[in-house]
């Protein structure tokens, strides 16, 4: 006999941490750059997808990887130390930016969740 499972008590636990989280991205030697990030919550990635996936009338699927990270980029940085604008941290260095994108759910993260089994796993911003 299987144990019958217990009704969760802690709301909280089903929520999106509302706490961004601190990272220190490399700018040079000497150098960093502070970001916040914050996790994103199911529709959040529903959102992501809807950016970056295109499916025609023939059933082609067309991904937009700049809008997928334009979407990431402006839905999971909270804030920057030194304050960027949006339009500064789309003109990111590739080697900076690379590092500030790994932080960030992938789009093949997405891909198996939301589309593949409903998002049993839960995709957040690392």
């Amino acid at each position: 006999m299987s144990q019958e499972k217990k009704i969760v008590e802690d709301i909280s636990s089903l929520l999106v941490n509302a706490n961004s989280q601190q990272h220190d991205i490399d700018v040079s030697e000497d150098s960093i750059l502070k970001v916040w990030v914050k996790d994103i919550s199911f529709l959040d990635a529903q959102g992501a997808l809807k950016e970056c996936v295109a499916v025609s009338p023939t059933g082609d699927v067309e991904i937009d990887l700049a809008g997928y990270w334009k979407y990431m980029l402006n839905t999971c940085i909270e804030k920057t130390e030194p304050a960027l604008s949006t339009a500064q941290i789309y003109a990111l260095k590739p080697e900076v930016a690379s590092q500030l994108t790994a932080l960030l759910p992938q789009p093949g993260d997405l891909m198996t969740g939301p589309l593949g089994d409903g998002l049993d796993r839960r995709a957040s911003c690392r």
